[in-house]
């Protein structure tokens, strides 16, 4: 991403006009649940990407990982610290996951996930993420990359009804 002066700001402020909705969106699902919070990750994150623009590769994947670190600042702080009350933000998002029928029923659930598990089953399933982009991303061992997702899986399972015959057909084109 070697550029220099106007050329390296326009490029940044494409970068932002591009991946901004997504990449909040990713944040969303990787914390708590809050837009606020998600948009706060993704500002810092942004904050850090141009401070290291031209030395950045594959901008999208940098700032993916900044956000995710940033979030496990946040758990950690959070682990020395108690908090009361709910945020506000998240009766609206109740009442917009519920609106989306099935899909919120599992975004509920993938929310419910511990949140490393979580940050693994979004970075592998929404994200396309590897083994390996995932425990560069965490700081951790593939093996344990694995684990977390076996982990978050099962739980998933255990709270998401398993396909039906006719779900199964209609994916496969055969019988289960």
């Amino acid at each position: 991403m070697r550029q220099n002066g106007s050329g390296r700001d326009a490029a940044f402020e494409e970068f932002v006009r591009n991946k901004q909705v997504a990449l909040v969106r990713f944040a969303w699902l990787v914390s708590d649940g809050s837009y606020a919070h998600a948009e706060d990750l993704v500002q810092e994150a942004l904050i850090r990407l141009y401070g290291r623009w031209s030395d950045v590769n594959d901008p999208e994947a940098y700032t993916r990982t900044t956000i995710s670190r940033l979030n496990i600042s946040v758990w950690r702080k959070l682990r020395r610290e108690t908090l009361r009350g709910t945020p506000v933000d998240r009766a609206e998002l109740d009442r917009r996951l519920d609106a989306l029928g099935g899909d919120g029923r599992l975004i509920r659930a993938v929310r419910a996930l511990p949140p490393r598990q979580r940050l693994v089953i979004v970075l592998r399933y929404w994200c396309d993420y590897g083994d390996g982009e995932i425990a560069e991303t965490l700081g951790c061992a593939q093996a344990t990359v694995r684990s977390l997702a076996h982990r978050g899986l099962t739980r998933l399972r255990e709270v998401w009804p398993p396909p039906t015959q006719t779900t199964t057909q209609s994916i496969t084109g055969r019988t289960a």
